[in-house]
């Protein structure tokens, strides 16, 4: 550790990090819209309502690691969203015609 020079950030510098986490909460909010729409859609008439939330999580969770910074990477967020929400429903709707 010899070397490292540990200082408090100037106020300027905080105002350059804050709010970073503001981008993921807005992409963890756009990846579960998509993720809701994206199960709803692959599952048809027989998404369950685990299978809207279960897609919905899935689509926070992809969201949160893609922080929104503008329009389009909103709308990258919302695609992976819907993609991971549609996966979800249609691997729960699989299990379920095997479990049968």
């Amino acid at each position: 550790m010899k070397g490292i020079i540990k200082s408090e950030l100037s106020i300027d510098e905080l105002h350059a990090v804050s709010g970073g986490v503001a981008a993921n909460i807005a992409g963890a909010v756009a990846g579960g819209i998509g993720g809701f729409y994206g199960s709803i859609i692959g599952g048809g008439n027989s998404a369950s309502g685990w299978d809207i939330a279960a897609g919905t999580v899935t689509g926070m969770a992809a969201g949160f690691f893609n922080p929104v910074r503008g329009f389009s990477s909103a709308a990258v967020s919302i695609g992976g969203g819907l993609a991971g929400g549609g996966i979800t429903s249609v691997t729960n709707n699989i299990k379920r015609r095997l479990s049968d």
